[in-house]
């Protein structure tokens, strides 16, 4: 059974993530999968590639999209990479602020 104050909580989320995709310059808005690996790094800062992959939330998203997106976000100037002190092979993702 769907719960209906469930549903009302998710769609005042849909409709905020909205709006902050929308507030981006129109040179930056985002596709759904990329402001979602956007909001998702925002979330768990110093994730990595593989950890957005493992992520259940994007559980039928390629490791390709997800890799596109990652790129897509480093180009706009939105996330910065950073290598990991334990890991040289690990690439840290986190927002720029």
């Amino acid at each position: 059974m769907i719960n209906k104050y469930e549903l009302k909580n998710v769609w005042h989320k849909l409709t905020t993530a909205r709006d902050v995709n929308e507030r981006l310059p129109v040179t930056v808005q985002l596709h759904d999968t990329v402001f979602s690996v956007l909001a998702l790094i925002a979330h768990h800062d110093n994730i990595t590639i593989h950890g957005i992959e493992i992520h259940p939330y994007f559980r039928d998203t390629s490791l390709s999209t997800i890799k596109r997106s990652v790129t897509t976000l480093l180009e706009s100037g939105l996330i910065k990479a950073t290598v990991s002190e334990t890991d040289k092979r690990e690439r840290l993702l986190t927002v720029v602020e």
